[in-house]
C-alpha cells in the first residue's frame, strides 16, 4: 500500500470512530408487533436497568392519532417484576369490559382503526423519552388457543430452537409461562426468547435434545394482550366450578440426519 492510501485508509477509520453509535432504547414497549386490538388489557415495560418502586405511572401518556392524550385511560398502579425491570400497566379493565360502569360512562380508551402511541418518559438515570405507535383493531373475544400452535420440532442431540407458531401474540410476560418437559416429566431447562410481534415462542435448550416424546406445557394463567386465557376470554368470567387448566403440546425431537 503507498504511503497516499495508508493515510486515506487512517482518515477513514478516524471517521469512523468519530461517529456516534446508535444507543439502544432504554425501554422495551410491548405489545411489540404493529397493531393492538381495541379490548387491549396491558402494556408491559422492559427496562435497561431496575426502576424506582413504585414505578411513578405520571411517566406515561396514552396518546390519540393526533397526539392528544387519552383520558383516564390506564390504572395509576403499576405492577413490577421482582427486580424492578418489567413493569406491566393496566387499562382500566372497567373501560375495556362491556357492560360494566366505567365501559358504559366512557366507553373504551382505544377505538378501532385509529392509532394510539405510548409515550415512556425519561428518568434521572436516562432521560430519553420512548415512544411506540399501534394500529388499533378489531376487538379479540375468544379464549386462547394452544391446539392451533404450529410446533418446529428440533433435531436429535442438537441444541437448535424449538419454535413455536403461536398464530397471535401473547403477553410478553407470558413467555415464562410456557415450559418443555421430557419423557419423565422433568422440566427442560434453557433459554426462552419472543419473537415476531409476541407471536411465536423459541426456546433454546441448556443442553442437547433427548429422544423421545416432549411436551410443551402452559400455565393457567398464560393470556393474550387482552386478557384472554385458555379456560375463558376476558369477557366470559370464569365461574366458580371450573377449573382453570393449561394445555400440554406433544412433540418428538427429530432423528439427526
Amino acid at each position: 500500500m503507498t504511503p497516499a492510501c495508508r493515510l486515506v485508509a487512517l482518515l477513514a477509520l478516524g471517521a469512523l470512530a468519530a461517529m456516534p453509535l446508535a444507543k439502544a432504547a432504554p425501554v422495551e414497549i410491548h405489545p411489540a408487533g404493529p397493531v393492538v386490538p381495541v379490548n387491549l388489557l396491558r402494556f408491559e415495560l422492559r427496562f435497561d436497568r431496575p426502576q424506582r418502586l413504585p414505578f411513578d405511572v405520571e411517566r406515561l401518556k396514552l396518546l390519540d392519532g393526533q397526539g392528544i392524550e387519552i383520558q383516564h385511560a390506564l390504572l395509576d398502579v403499576a405492577l413490577p417484576d421482582a427486580d424492578g425491570r418489567r413493569i406491566t400497566v393496566l387499562l382500566d379493565p372497567g373501560r375495556v369490559k362491556t357492560g360494566v360502569g366505567p365501559n358504559l360512562e366512557a366507553g373504551r380508551a382505544l377505538k378501532e382503526g385509529a392509532t394510539v402511541s405510548l409515550l415512556v418518559a425519561g428518568s434521572d438515570a436516562d432521560p430519553s423519552p420512548v415512544q411506540k405507535t399501534w394500529r388499533v383493531t378489531a376487538a379479540v373475544s375468544h379464549p386462547l388457543q394452544p391446539q392451533l400452535w404450529q410446533l418446529g420440532a428440533p433435531r436429535q442431540g442438537s441444541r437448535d430452537a424449538l419454535t413455536v407458531d403461536l398464530r397471535t401474540p401473547i403477553g410478553s410476560a407470558g413467555e415464562r409461562l410456557i415450559v418443555v418437559v421430557n419423557g419423565r416429566g422433568h422440566r427442560v431447562e434453557g433459554s426462552v426468547t419472543l419473537d415476531d410481534g409476541d407471536a411465536t415462542w423459541r426456546f433454546k435448550p441448556a443442553r442437547p435434545w433427548a429422544t423421545g416424546r416432549h411436551r410443551l406445557v402452559t400455565h393457567p394463567g398464560l393470556e393474550d394482550p387482552a386478557g384472554n386465557r385458555r379456560c375463558a376470554a376476558f369477557e366470559a368470567p370464569i365461574r366458580s366450578v371450573e377449573t382453570c387448566e393449561g394445555a400440554s403440546l406433544e412433540f418428538t425431537p427429530k432423528p439427526a440426519s
